[in-house]
């Protein structure tokens, strides 16, 4: 609170601290800039998840990684970029010019009880996001943890061991036949990527003629023809994440597949990667990393589900 803080905690100074930012004091006495802080733990650290870059510990992150400085092989192009200022892609939000992107802007570090939650899990929101991404109010991802409930978002298998940020460990939920809770929270900011089929910005009125890929209320194979296919997205050994309301995550190439809707995390990873955009080049063989597989291009990610190409 003074922005002095020198020695630990303990009678004769010692124990471990984060050490106070060097143009301390900071507003809301926090010991250093936002986003400084948060990375005092959460970049190259054994002790918190990594999502700075490159990552320490093993295990592919769900959200992947965000960058800061532009430097091979994290391009600001390729994610989420701390300290920018640049408008949001898709819509018009843009970060406060003094302080640019920080962590705060998406998460909350008290946690985001927020007036109407509908929590009634007790976990409150998933990875204490905020629920008023981009200005916007009542955007609620919720979650369970170790017991499915298909009536929230997301589904982590386990909160221990370290496993819990790993994209084995999370799956989605389909709660809203005709939408997904996390494209409503990405639109806070992203404004016109996402919505359900029939809206202006979206198109794809009885589900064909979309202006921009679907995010919701589309699922794998469900128009046929030449269109996506289900069984060429069962057929692949690696998968990209969908929702489904039957917890058929991994459906394999002999099952019926009728409930597999892509959503942004599909394509993307949120924080980001080493692709473009933060894109997911997958090709549906060999060992997945936070880019894809085997895959090389952006072509390899839309044969996930496409037949063309």
């Amino acid at each position: 609170m003074h922005g002095s803080q020198t020695h630990g905690y303990l009678a004769n100074g010692a124990g471990a601290f984060t050490s106070i930012g060097a143009s301390a004091p900071y507003q809301y006495l926090l010991r250093n800039e936002v986003n400084d802080l948060c990375l005092s733990c959460h970049d190259g650290q054994s002790t918190a998840p990594d999502v700075l870059e490159a990552k320490t510990g093993a295990g592919v992150r769900q959200a992947g990684a965000l960058n800061r400085d532009g430097a091979s092989p994290y391009y600001h192009a390729d994610g989420h970029t701390l300290d920018a200022t640049d408008v949001a892609p898709g819509g018009t939000w843009q970060a406060d010019s003094a302080s640019g992107l920080h962590c705060g802007y998406c998460h909350d570090p008290h946690g985001d009880p927020g007036p109407g939650n509908p929590d009634t899990t007790g976990l409150g929101q998933y990875r204490n996001l905020r629920a008023d991404p981009g200005g916007t109010s009542g955007k609620w991802i919720l979650y369970a943890v170790g017991t499915n409930d298909l009536n929230v978002p997301v589904f982590e298998r386990s909160a221990t061991g370290g496993s819990h940020y790993r994209y084995t460990n999370v799956d989605f939920n389909e709660p809203l036949t005709d939408g997904s809770y996390y494209g409503a929270w990405c639109q806070g900011c992203h404004t016109d990527f996402h919505g359900s089929s029939g809206s202006a910005n979206m198109g794809g009125s009885g589900g064909t003629a979309w202006l921009r890929h679907p995010v919701a209320d589309a699922d794998i194979g469900a128009v046929g023809g030449i269109h996506s296919s289900a069984s060429v997205f069962a057929g692949h050994t690696n998968k990209v994440k969908v929702m489904t309301a039957t917890e058929d995550w991994d459906p394999d190439s002999t099952a019926a597949v009728t409930d597999h809707t892509p959503s942004c995390f599909s394509c993307h990873k949120a924080h980001g990667n080493q692709n473009s955009f933060g894109l997911i080049f997958i090709k549906g063989t060999g060992t997945v990393d936070e880019e894809g597989d085997d895959g090389t291009e952006v072509r390899d990610l839309c044969k996930q589900c496409h037949v063309q190409g």
